[in-house]
């Protein structure tokens, strides 16, 4: 059996490639700045890949996008291929081993042209730009029969579906899903006179959303100006706040959602903990926001009543726990909401950094109604937004005191 030696590239990956590279998640979601490396990082794991005898299919938006990787995954193969042991076709753009590997790029602008092909290892390049049908509607699918693997690599786009499926796997706590964030600086091998010609005559934003990652702020955003209020202390000593009017709110889940609980000091004006989980059952669920209660102090606890919320909320009664119930409906969540964008906008509040909450409330979002002209809130389609809720819910605690209390039968 002929050994097939092929060079896989001059230079060492480097530290942010080397993460995704040998990382074993399934879904792999990488956000990197323009010549940042994520390309050619992409490049060396589908080489080795095809190697193997696997599938590999690797679509952009348009030929341009494609080019770049067809030409590297081509020069990490040139002998072989002037050798005659790896088949190539420059017209398909499809390399092919006799042990079955398979290696093709196609231009997919309109999702439909990615039909009736499959694969072990999906790579959509440049997917900020792509038609979210792209994955949904063929992509995925096409996965099925052998479990494939995908990848979504990309330039940030303001705040579409691109950056919703980074969220989506930065709160995924499987290990079915990663994600990885790189600037162009974070490449060694990009020089600094390359650096200079890719920034010049750059406005502020694009440098932002270009070299440095960022998603930036889209048209719909409801909560502005979260980054200069995440500054709040990670692990505060309690006694700093005894006296102090502590408030908690709490948004129930069980299986698909989470349950979320922020604690925070109205006196102070910042967040204290924060909590969330889920697949647990509610007396556990009860018992954890139980110990946070007595941890702090809690003078007013604001839950949700919808749904399953209501009997957790008879039961926190009984155990006569400080507790206060709102009922979310199309009428009171917009006060709700609009209460908290108020307060990250003035910064009259300091929250916990965290990249999962953080991201909630980055992604979330308002529409308005054609038919009413009201205005809606909620997460994207396919996000949580359980965390937002929680911190609204805190904040209407600090902001009113004891509110809406519901009589329990149970008293009567």
């Amino acid at each position: 059996m002929t050994e097939i030696r092929y060079k896989i590239s001059t230079q060492a990956p480097h530290e942010k490639q080397v993460a995704f590279i040998k990382s074993p998640a399934k879904r792999k979601v990488i956000v990197a700045g323009r010549r940042g490396g994520k390309t050619t990082g992409v490049a060396i794991l589908a080489a080795d890949m095809f190697m193997k005898g696997r599938r590999i299919l690797e679509a952009a938006p348009t030929q341009d996008q494609t080019e770049r990787f067809w030409e590297v995954v081509k020069d990490y193969f040139e002998e072989p291929i002037d050798a005659g042991f790896i088949y190539k076709n420059e017209t398909k753009r499809l390399l092919e081993l006799p042990n079955g590997g398979r290696l093709r790029t196609k231009t997919a602008w309109d999702a439909d042209s990615l039909r009736g092909d499959y694969a072990d290892l999906l790579i959509l390049d440049e997917f900020a730009d792509m038609d979210v049908d792209a994955w949904d509607k063929v992509g995925a699918p096409m996965l099925l029969d052998n479990d494939g693997d995908a990848i979504f690599i990309g330039t940030p786009k303001r705040r579409n579906h691109f950056f919703r499926m980074y969220q989506q796997a930065i709160g995924d706590d499987t290990g079915r899903w990663g994600a990885w964030h790189f600037t162009s600086y974070d490449n060694p091998h990009l020089s600094k006179q390359a650096l200079d010609e890719i920034t010049k005559d750059m406005t502020q934003s694009a440098y932002k959303q270009e070299i440095m990652a960022e998603f930036l702020e889209g048209e719909g955003q409801v909560f502005r100006n979260i980054n200069a209020c995440m500054g709040a202390e990670l692990h505060p000593k309690v006694e700093k706040h005894q006296g102090h009017r502590i408030v908690a709110g709490v948004d129930w889940a069980k299986q698909h959602d989470y349950t979320a609980i922020s604690v925070g000091c109205a006196d102070c004006r910042q967040e204290l903990a924060k909590d969330r989980f889920n697949k647990i059952d509610y007396h556990f669920q009860r018992r954890r926001i139980e110990a946070l209660v007595n941890k702090y102090n809690i003078n007013t606890l604001l839950v949700e009543l919808n749904s399953i919320g209501e009997p957790n909320f008879e039961e926190m009664q009984r155990s006569g726990l400080p507790v206060s119930g709102f009922t979310t409906t199309a009428a009171s969540k917009p006060p709700l909401i609009e209460n908290l964008a108020l307060a990250l906008e003035k910064q009259e509040w300091q929250f916990q950094s965290d990249s999962v909450w953080t991201g909630e409330l980055e992604a979330y979002e308002m529409k308005t109604s054609s038919n009413t002209g009201r205005p809606s809130y909620s997460a994207p389609e396919g996000m949580h937004d359980d965390t937002v809720i929680a911190r609204a819910l805190m904040l209407r605690a600090a902001t009113t005191g004891r509110i809406e209390v519901v009589e329990n039968p149970f008293y009567k």
